[in-house]
């Protein structure tokens, strides 16, 4: 266990956002949050990062805990002139572009666009950045909010057997917020279905045939044209 949420809840403006949310992400295991625009996921990730203060709960952390964090977008204030790797090594720390990262770039594709201005990418290549940008510190637990919007079909495929060689390599545990649910059921390890409170979850196929999933995602969801095989070790 790397991290853990203890009966949170959340109120805000008098509107109750979330409602009993227990979950616990574990190392070397992908958690993917699902659920309709309005549930409660970014919250959930907010609450976990130390961004929001829950109305009542508990937040447990491993002490020393290194967290990498990609925002579903990013705001950069257009007169200020940066490159992807000045906006890469941007940190209180002295982040080397050492051989892991440049791998990385590579494998992302964005190598080439280093020395691009930052302000002069594509919605999908500035997602790449900000991704390689979340994995300088050597994370123990990775937060992804939205991470493959604005990407094509096959960079969304590329992407995800890349966060899954990630977690592989470094044993790290990862929360997974997304809308993509054909593609993301095929890496993920356990799916937290939210609406302000948690639905139901466990593995991809329990949730995809639990009532409350179906309600919210209907029978023609892509997750019934997708079976989870455990041909890989987890």
């Amino acid at each position: 266990m790397v991290a853990k949420l203890e009966n949170i809840s959340l109120n805000l403006n008098r509107q109750k956002i979330l409602s009993d949310i227990n979950l616990e992400l574990r190392k070397g295991k992908i958690t993917t949050l699902i659920g309709p625009n309005g549930g409660g996921k970014t919250s959930i990730a907010r609450i976990l990062l130390g961004i929001l203060k829950p109305s009542s709960g508990k937040v447990i952390k491993n002490s020393n805990l290194k967290i990498g964090y990609m925002p579903q977008k990013i705001e950069i204030d257009k007169t200020i002139p940066m490159t992807a790797k000045d906006f890469i090594q941007l940190s209180t720390n002295k982040i080397k572009f050492d051989e892991t990262l440049q791998n990385l770039a590579a494998r992302l594709n964005v190598e080439k666009i280093l020395n691009h201005q930052i302000h002069d990418l594509s919605g999908g290549q500035m997602q790449k950045i900000l991704f390689l940008r979340t994995l300088t510190n050597n994370p123990d637990l990775l937060v992804l909010d939205e991470p493959t919007q604005y990407m094509d079909i096959a960079a969304i495929q590329d992407f995800y057997q890349i966060i899954d060689e990630v977690r592989k390599s470094s044993n790290c545990a990862i929360l997974l917020i997304s809308h993509d649910l054909y593609t993301v059921m095929q890496k993920t390890d356990i799916v937290f279905c939210v609406n302000n409170h948690v639905c139901c979850h466990g593995t991809p196929e329990l949730v995809n045939q639990h009532p409350e999933y179906l309600s919210l995602f209907g029978n023609k969801s892509a997750l019934t044209i997708y079976q989870h095989h455990h041909d890989h070790k987890h």
